[in-house]
């Protein structure tokens, strides 16, 4: 949970940053970006000395996030394409954990 608190807090952290700029973030984006984060997070969990219960509960988090990630980032690449702050941003938390997605 706590993890799920500071994720949230680095986007927002990061929105606020480009909305600062003179830039709004959309909410397409800004619900990738948490999708792209927590994906990123559970990705990196993985590891072979964690309890077959905790290697299922982390491929569910994957699952649970990086697809959706993968599906927006898609979705978002083509529809901002002319906006290059927003691209950007995008490509930002295009991490390998969400192109690699299955």
């Amino acid at each position: 949970m706590m993890v799920s608190r500071f994720v949230v807090l680095v986007a927002w952290l990061v929105t606020a940053g480009v909305a600062n700029a003179g830039v709004p973030v959309p909410k397409d984006i800004q619900n990738f970006i948490l999708n792209a984060d927590e994906c990123d997070h559970a990705a990196g969990e993985f590891d072979g000395s964690v309890s077959e219960q905790r290697q299922r509960e982390i491929e569910q988090a994957v699952v649970k996030y990086c697809q959706p990630a993968q599906r927006q980032l898609k979705t978002l690449k083509a529809k901002y394409k002319g906006d290059a702050k927003l691209t950007e941003l995008i490509r930002e938390h295009a991490y390998d954990s969400v192109v690699s997605f299955r």
